[in-house]
C-alpha cells in the first residue's frame, strides 16, 4: 500500500490544480527521511490478515516514537498534514475573545477554546466545531491539528470541498489502486480534521463516500474533528445522529447561529426580552392559588411542564400545542418561552412570533413600498428549524392572513417541522368542526395538544 503523500503527489501530477503550491515535478526536491520504516509519518498500517478486525488500522511507528520532538520529523508531519500554510495558527496566538461581537458570542468562543485545548492534549472520539462563518472554527481546528503534531501525532487536515475534489480525481485516475489507497488512508488516518463540512451542492455519490469514511471512523473510534457553519440538524440524519452523540462526540460552538433574514435586519422573530428569564425552574405548578391550589390544578400544570421538558429533550419532527378555552394568563406562553430559551442554549435556531404580529408583518413584506421580499421572508419562516406561534386565534384576521397561516401550518405539517402553538381557542373542538388549520395542529400523528385548565395567574 502506498502512503498518502505518494498518492497525493500522483493526483497532483494528473491534476496540477490540486497542488496548493502548484509546483512542477522539476521544482520538487528529494525528501530525506529520518525513519525509513514509516517515512516520518509516525504511523504504519497494521500487518494482520485481511480477515482480521484490525485490518487497515494504523499504528504508531515503534522506530520513531521516541523522536516525536525531532524538529525535522515535526516539519515533515506538518507537510503530510496539509497544515503548512496554517502552521502559525496556534492556541498561543489566538484571540481568546473570538471574532464575533457580543457577550454571548465571546462566552461561547472561550468555552470552545477551552474544550479544543483539552481535546488537542488527548484526542479521543469526535470533536465538532459549529458556528457562523468567520467565527474562528477553522482557526480552532488548525490549532488542534498543530498541537497534535507537536505532541507526536499524525494529522490530516482537509478542507471539505478539496477532499471531494480529491475523491473525484482519484476515482477518475486510470490506476484504480490509487483511489482505493486514498480512501483507505483517509478512513484510517490517526487524526482526521474535516473543515467546512456541508450538505450544499453535494452529489449523492460524494455524500455516500463521506458517510462511508465517517462511519468507519466512528466504528473504530478514530479521533476526528469536524467544522461546519450549518446547524447539525440540517445535515444528513445519519451524520447528525453521530455528531449529536454525547458518548462519542463533543459539540462546541464558536458563536450564535441565526436565521439569515431575521438576524440581519431586526430582532423580530427572537424571543421577547420580557420572556428571556422564563424557564422550567420558575414555572409555578401551583398556579394562581399557590399552596391552596387543588390537586387537579397541580396535576394539570405538572403534565404541561413535563410535555415542554420532553419537547426540549427531543425537539425534532414533533409538535406541541398548549390551549385554554377562552382563558388567558394560565402559563401557555411561559412554557413556550421556556422551551425557546432552552433550545437557544443548545444552539438550535428558534423563531418566536405572536401570531397576529407575524401575519401583519408578512402582509407588509409583500407591499413593494416597504422594500421587503415577502416570498423570501415567508419561505424562511416556513423552513425554520423551530417555529413558535404564540396566541394563535381565529376570526380577527383577514381572509388573506388566514390563508397564509394555513399555508404555513400545512407546509410544516407535511414536512414534519417542529412547531409550538399556544392558543385561547379549543383546538380539538375546532378540528372536529372541520377547520383545516386546527385539524393539522391537533393531529396526534405528529404531536400533542394539552389543555391548561388552571385559573389565570394574573388574578
Amino acid at each position: 500500500m502506498q502512503n498518502l503523500q505518494q498518492i497525493l503527489d500522483k493526483l497532483k501530477e494528473s491534476n496540477p490544480s490540486l497542488d496548493p503550491l502548484n509546483r512542477t515535478s522539476a521544482e520538487i526536491t528529494p525528501v530525506v527521511f529520518e525513519c525509513d520504516e514509516c517515512l516520518d509519518k509516525g504511523w504504519l498500517t497494521s500487518t494482520v490478515p485481511i480477515w482480521h478486525e484490525n485490518f487497515g488500522d494504523l499504528i504508531v511507528c515503534p522506530s520513531c516514537k521516541k523522536s516525536n520532538q525531532n524538529p525535522d520529523i515535526i516539519k515533515k508531519r506538518i507537510e503530510f498534514s496539509n497544515l503548512v500554510e496554517m502552521s502559525h495558527l496556534t492556541f498561543e496566538k489566538i484571540n481568546t475573545s473570538g471574532n464575533l461581537e457580543g457577550e454571548d458570542n465571546v462566552k461561547k468562543f472561550r468555552e470552545a477554546l477551552k474544550v479544543s485545548k483539552k481535546y488537542a492534549q488527548n484526542p479521543s472520539g469526535w470533536l465538532t466545531i459549529q458556528g457562523p462563518n468567520g467565527s474562528g472554527k477553522t482557526y480552532l481546528a488548525a490549532a488542534v491539528g498543530n498541537q497534535c503534531i507537536q505532541n507526536g501525532n499524525s494529522v490530516l487536515f482537509m478542507f471539505f470541498p478539496d477532499l471531494l475534489d480529491r475523491f473525484r480525481s482519484a476515482f477518475q485516475n486510470t490506476d484504480s489502486f490509487i483511489y482505493d489507497d486514498f480512501i483507505d488512508q483517509v478512513r484510517n488516518y490517526p487524526i482526521l480534521i474535516l473543515d467546512g463540512i456541508s450538505t450544499s451542492n453535494n452529489t449523492p455519490w460524494a455524500s455516500e463516500k463521506i458517510l462511508q469514511i465517517l462511519n468507519h471512523r466512528n466504528l473504530k473510534n478514530l479521533p476526528t474533528v469536524i467544522t461546519t457553519s450549518e446547524n447539525i440538524y440540517n445535515l444528513d440524519p445519519y451524520l447528525q445522529s453521530r455528531l449529536n452523540s454525547s458518548e462519542t462526540n463533543e459539540l462546541i460552538t464558536t458563536g450564535n447561529l441565526k436565521t439569515p433574514y431575521f438576524s440581519r435586519f431586526n430582532n423580530f422573530g427572537q424571543t421577547p426580552k420580557s420572556y428571556q428569564d422564563l424557564s422550567f425552574k420558575n414555572f409555578n405548578i401551583y398556579g394562581a392559588r399557590g399552596s391552596a391550589a387543588p390537586q387537579s390544578d397541580v396535576s394539570n400544570l405538572t403534565a404541561a411542564l413535563k410535555a415542554a421538558e420532553e419537547f426540549v429533550s427531543l425537539p425534532k419532527n414533533t409538535w406541541l400545542c398548549f390551549w385554554s378555552d377562552k382563558t388567558t394568563g394560565v402559563g401557555k406562553t411561559h412554557l413556550a418561552a421556556a422551551i425557546s430559551n432552552e433550545l437557544i442554549k443548545q444552539n438550535i435556531q428558534v423563531l418566536f412570533f405572536r401570531t397576529s404580529d407575524l401575519m401583519d408583518y408578512i402582509r407588509k413584506s409583500y407591499d413593494s413600498r416597504n422594500n421587503l421580499n415577502g416570498d423570501t421572508i415567508f419561505e424562511e419562516i416556513k423552513e425554520s428549524q423551530i417555529l413558535i406561534l404564540d396566541d394563535l386565534g381565529r376570526g380577527t384576521q383577514s381572509e388573506w392572513a388566514n390563508e397564509k397561516l394555513y399555508q404555513l401550518i400545512a407546509y410544516r405539517h407535511d414536512n414534519r417541522l417542529s412547531t409550538i402553538f399556544t392558543s385561547r381557542d379549543n383546538i380539538p373542538e375546532e378540528a372536529e368542526k372541520g377547520s383545516a388549520t386546527d385539524s393539522r395542529i391537533a393531529d396526534p400523528a405528529i404531536g400533542i395538544c394539552i389543555e391548561i385548565t388552571a385559573p389565570n395567574y394574573r388574578h
